[in-house]
């Protein structure tokens, strides 16, 4: 190489560092600069044309290129702003600048500054004026758009949700401790429903019973059954009273007047004498057979006696499917709380509905809701929601599916439709032989209030999730990460964004990394690190300063032989 070409060799040296330099001190400039990726600097040599054998050949000239670092992420710090995220892997946020808020179609850039924020537009921007985009998610059905456009966090009000379901669950005693229930006095029947809530009684007599002697003599209280006029020796009574279990009375030559009476009394609703003319009255609230088997009696007939439940006066009908008004004391005092639960009409409105539980029969339950917390008189204060039974190991076996449909639910006149209450064959239960109130009672329903927006953020899947006053949240975007198949040939632009290049592949938005929210990545620029560079790059720029200005040395050299 001559004079000249030491020259030329230390002058591409000097832009090369100079160039080196220039990135260094951008890179120590935005050290701190959110999510700023560092340009390194690499050096080639340019080989001037020069004989085929390594005597001839001498060293070229330098040029220094930049090179990108894209793939290097910076450190993820926590931060103390909702809206704020980072990316852990590979990719770019989707961002546009303000004159795409206007575009049908908005320019592209993409960045891995996240600190976002709400502006007066409610837009989600950066520091550096790049405005968030995103795909909209459909309130109603969660379905997520495949355009993106920015995201403007609307203020609008969450509307109201009508309640269509109430989860239930529970556990029932063996006996309700009710405000009639007398266990000390050993009442029969006080843990059951008072059956005078729904119906007045069905009272019928026997015929006259007597001794079946000449003269016939009338039975009492103490007589035996047998001899008599309606009874024989294989005689066998069946009773059923309502949902209880069959009872059964064999008729020997021991049994009295009186165990027919006991057993007839021992019957929820049922109320049984004698009276002077020998026949037993017989009352009954709920429903009654009795039947006869064996040899036709003297009197010529078997005991085939049928109760049915007479209509309150108050109503002129029997349902033992609702409660008046008149009845809701004396329903309150034999049944159990069970519980309630807030549910919200079409317009929000929140309605209070109260659960009470009324045992039947043994493992058998109705579940009633306060239709009318003002009833009175003939006016319906209670509504049944359903029947229970349970097995003796105390699960669910009716209803079956454990649910129960109850159309046009009402409330102190507030209609809230059709509601579903699901219980769950493993949520009602009636485990364990106790006597006391439903416990572990717990509800929920699926219907809300009208909310207004209080609060924005993103959560780990990388959704924008809009915090309303009534404390439900909606997702209202999904937050796209892009990656490219060659980011180095990304064109870096102002604010740490880069655009698309024909060299750098177009943006794929499957494969990227997880957004963390309530964080931020730091410039990948090390100071220290920069610092060494610097150092260097100093020596190497002195060192080319030195070859310049001795070539020029020996140049006057040359030129001073000629004088």
């Amino acid at each position: 190489m001559s004079i000249y070409g030491a020259i030329n060799a230390a002058t591409t040296g000097l832009d090369a560092q100079s160039k080196a330099l220039e990135n260094i001190s951008g890179n120590v400039a935005n050290s701190s600069t959110t999510g700023y990726k560092r340009l390194d600097t690499s050096f080639s040599d340019l080989v001037s044309s020069t004989g085929s054998r390594q005597a001839e050949q001498v060293s070229g000239t330098v040029i220094a290129t930049s090179r990108a670092t894209n793939y290097l992420s910076g450190d993820v710090t926590s931060a103390d702003r909702n809206t704020y995220m980072a990316i852990n892997g590979p990719g770019y946020f989707l961002v546009t600048n303000r004159d795409g808020l206007n575009q049908e179609t908005p320019e592209s850039y993409y960045t891995r500054a996240g600190d976002f924020e709400l502006d007066t537009e409610r837009n989600l921007v950066n520091s550096a004026g790049y405005f968030l985009q995103g795909y909209p998610i459909n309130p109603a059905t969660g379905a997520v758009s495949d355009r993106a456009v920015p995201i403007q966090v609307s203020d609008a009000p969450m509307p109201a949700q009508p309640s269509t379901q109430i989860n239930y669950q529970a556990n029932l005693p063996s006996k309700p401790t009710t405000a009639n229930y007398q266990k000390a006095d050993g009442a029969a029947n006080s843990q059951y429903v008072d059956l005078s809530v729904f119906s007045d009684p069905d009272e019928q007599s026997t015929l006259a019973l007597n001794d079946d002697g000449a003269p016939a003599t009338l039975l009492t209280a103490e007589s035996k059954l047998l001899p008599s006029n309606q009874f024989e020796a294989d005689s066998v009574l069946t009773l059923k009273v309502g949902q209880h279990d069959p009872e059964v009375l064999d008729i020997d030559a021991n049994t009295t007047v009186q165990d027919l009476l006991d057993k007839l009394n021992g019957m929820h609703g049922v109320t049984a004498q004698i009276n002077a003319l020998g026949e037993i009255e017989i009352s009954s609230f709920e429903t009654l057979t009795i039947d006869q088997a064996g040899s036709v009696p003297s009197s010529g007939s078997v005991l085939d006696m049928d109760f049915a439940p007479q209509p309150l006066p108050s109503t002129g009908t029997y349902n033992p499917d609702v409660v008046t008004g008149d009845k809701a004391d004396d329903f309150i005092k034999s049944s159990v709380a069970g519980g309630q639960e807030t549910v919200y009409d079409e317009n929000g409105t929140p309605v209070n509905v109260e659960l009470r539980w009324a045992l039947n029969a043994e493992n058998k339950w109705s579940l009633f809701y306060n239709t009318n917390t003002n009833a009175s008189g003939d006016e319906v204060a209670w509504k049944k929601v359903s029947d229970m039974s349970f097995d003796a190991a105390g699960r669910l076996t009716s209803p079956a599916s454990g649910l129960v449909d109850i159309p046009d639910l009402e409330v102190n006149g507030v209609g809230m439709g059709d509601i579903t209450f699901k219980f769950g064959l493993d949520d009602l239960t009636q485990y364990e032989d106790v006597i006391g109130g439903a416990s572990n009672i717990g509800t929920s329903q699926d219907g809300f209030p009208s909310g207004k927006l209080q609060d924005v953020s993103i959560d780990a899947e990388g959704n924008v999730i809009g915090k309303y006053s009534n404390d439900k949240s909606q997702k209202l975007f999904k937050i796209p990460v892009a990656t490219f198949a060659a980011e180095q040939e990304l064109q870096r632009v102002d604010g740490a964004a880069f655009s698309e290049t024909s060299t750098s592949g177009e943006p794929d938005f499957r494969n990227g990394g997880t957004i963390r929210a309530k964080a931020l990545e730091s410039s990948n620029a090390d100071i220290a690190k920069e610092f060494s560079k610097l150092i260097i790059t100093q020596q190497a720029y002195s060192a080319n300063s030195k070859v310049l200005s001795t070539a020029n040395q020996m140049l006057d050299s040359v030129l001073n032989i000629v004088r």
